[in-house]
């Protein structure tokens, strides 16, 4: 429940594209935003989910409701269809070398899943998501190929688990956290 949700970021938007494919191959929007020597990534948050994203005003910009995350180390704001880029606002600002791109989180596992597949260009990938549960909240985390390690593997349903350093990402306007294997530490403190 204390996972960051929305900010507001400052900047000039850049080097718009797309639709690319995101990292589960699915056609997004993207940009970047500069603020003073800080660049962040821009995407939908999933296809379709800010379509006016390359229509955006020229110069500085406001970008409300955006959410924070990370991918591959980089820190990316995602926008969906609560966010808006505009000019002017009164919203209280976040600056980009701050914004909060990990989390950590104890809880019951509610589910698990796994699921394997073949890209379009052929090469397989993996992955295994659970719902872990805090008492008040559901939150996704996933794992994806070499991060599925013996201790992910091994999480079941009941088991009481904490995530320390998970990176923040979303789907659907909910959170995701996912599991980077050299920097996310789990712990299952007991087994059901």
């Amino acid at each position: 429940s204390t996972i960051p949700t929305r900010v507001n970021v400052k900047g000039r938007l850049q080097g718009s594209w797309g639709p690319l494919p995101n990292h589960y191959g699915e056609p997004v929007l993207g940009a970047m935003i500069q603020s003073g020597d800080k660049m962040v990534t821009l995407e939908e948050s999933q296809p379709g989910a800010y379509p006016q994203m390359h229509s955006a005003p020229d110069g500085e910009v406001i970008i409300t409701g955006a959410l924070p995350g990370v991918w591959r180390g980089q820190p990316r704001l995602y926008l969906d269809q609560h966010s808006d880029i505009v000019t002017q606002s009164d919203v209280e600002i976040t600056r980009m070398g701050m914004l909060r791109t990990k989390a950590n989180v104890e809880g019951i596992v509610l589910s698990c899943s796994r699921r394997d597949g073949q890209r379009i260009d052929g090469r397989p990938w993996s992955m295994m998501s659970f719902h872990i549960w805090d008492g008040e909240r559901v939150a996704e985390a996933v794992a994806f190929g070499s991060a599925m390690n013996g201790s992910i593997l091994s999480i079941g349903p009941g088991d009481n688990v904490s995530l320390v350093s998970a990176e923040l990402g979303w789907r659907d306007g909910l959170v995701q956290l996912r599991i980077d294997s050299r920097r996310t530490r789990i712990n299952i403190k007991s087994k059901a």
